[in-house]
């Protein structure tokens, strides 16, 4: 490897460890037991549209878009293993709910649920990476959906390049926290995650089509997956 593609290869990693960094925010032990919970925000940033390869960009976030209602479902599936859960779809047209967030600005995806997107809590880039509320908000989204903690997902896609063998798959960076009816941050992880499949050289275009972008959800999944068995755990009084 020449020290031109040494360069290249070294900023990539670079711009990987940087992208989606998460500010540090204590977390408490529930003072309470949270037996019911529902998923108010769920957002993905297309980092620096490096999802977007030989189907151009404009088709690449259509793809992601038709994968985000499924990944509400699978995530909502997920927390209720071991918590009950209301629904997005029960509460998405809920004036209350809606009228804590504020309008998207930063170009996040967001799902939408019975043709109505889910709803983002902060203007700041930094808020959303850190998957943050402000407690007074968590604490009225608690009274109004009347659980006793509120669930908030960001996931950053962008891929990830091998070290020895220098191909890349898809990466998803999931954070997640979990707010009380106090307003307190009681749960708060990231899991970095790649797909199985290989989409891409070092060089060439990432390949993302109908069949690809499936590796992101996969990729979404198995890091949510392991903050879930953490969390279930972290839940507990």
């Amino acid at each position: 490897m020449g020290n031109k593609s040494i360069g290249l290869f070294l900023g990539f990693v670079f711009a990987a460890l940087l992208a989606g960094c998460v500010t540090a925010t204590a977390t408490k032990k529930p003072s309470a037991p949270i037996n019911k919970v529902a998923l108010v925000s769920f957002s993905v940033a297309n980092w620096n549209d490096m999802v977007s390869g030989t189907a151009g960009n404009a088709k690449a976030q259509e793809l992601i878009n038709s994968t985000l209602s499924g990944l509400v479902n699978a995530t909502e599936q997920k927390l209720s293993g071991f918590v009950r859960v209301t629904k997005a779809s029960g509460f998405i047209g809920n004036p209350g709910y809606r009228n804590l967030g504020v309008k998207n600005e930063l170009g996040l995806m967001l799902p939408k649920i019975n043709g109505t997107p889910i709803v983002v809590f902060s203007k700041s880039n930094d808020d959303v990476i850190a998957a943050t509320l402000t407690p007074a908000v968590a604490k009225k989204l608690c009274a109004e959906l009347q659980v006793d903690a509120v669930v908030v997902v960001y996931s950053e896609w962008a891929a990830a390049q091998g070290h020895f063998v220098p191909t890349r798959k898809a990466l998803a960076k999931d954070v997640v926290t979990v707010w009380d009816k106090h307003g307190d941050l009681v749960f708060k992880k990231r899991v970095d995650e790649t797909g199985d499949d290989v989409i891409g050289g070092p060089f060439g275009p990432i390949v993302v089509n109908e069949g690809t972008i499936k590796q992101w959800s996969l990729a979404y999944n198995k890091a949510f997956d392991q903050i879930a068995l953490e969390m279930k755990t972290a839940l507990k009084p």
